[in-house]
């Protein structure tokens, strides 16, 4: 199957879960500096075999795009510019929040709340199957 990525982007960190070759469970990878962003993930498709990527999209509590959303918008776009692999959104509202009071700390709450809705992704996508 091939293992999908989360991200979750931000001005200042972008976090970042992976899920194992089953695509059954996300875990937590690493944040990484949007400076650096684009000069490695080319690397990081190859190396983990990357089939997909799941991009976190920050809606406002209404539903609809903010700011942060337009943001994301274009960060895809730049993302698939550069990769060939289908990067697919998802709705991440709360997640950092939820990352945040399960961390107990902002130390990794980026790249949990990635591991969180990749989570999600792949629960939605399994029960599909079933």
């Amino acid at each position: 199957m091939g293992r999908i990525l989360g991200i979750d982007y931000g001005h200042v960190r972008i976090g970042m879960a992976i899920s194992d070759e089953e695509q059954q469970f996300a875990f937590e990878y690493e944040i990484w500096n949007p400076k650096d962003f684009f000069n490695k993930i080319k690397s990081l498709i190859e190396t983990k075999e990357i089939k997909k990527i799941v991009l976190g999209l920050p809606l406002n509590m209404s539903g609809k795009n903010s700011e942060k959303t337009l943001e994301v918008l274009e960060f895809k776009e730049k993302l698939a510019s550069l990769i060939d692999i289908p990067i697919e959104t998802i709705d991440e509202r709360l997640s950092s929040k939820m990352a945040g009071n399960i961390a107990g700390t902002n130390k990794n709450i980026d790249s949990l709340a990635a591991q969180l809705f990749l989570q999600n992704y792949l629960n939605k996508k399994n029960a599909q199957k079933s």
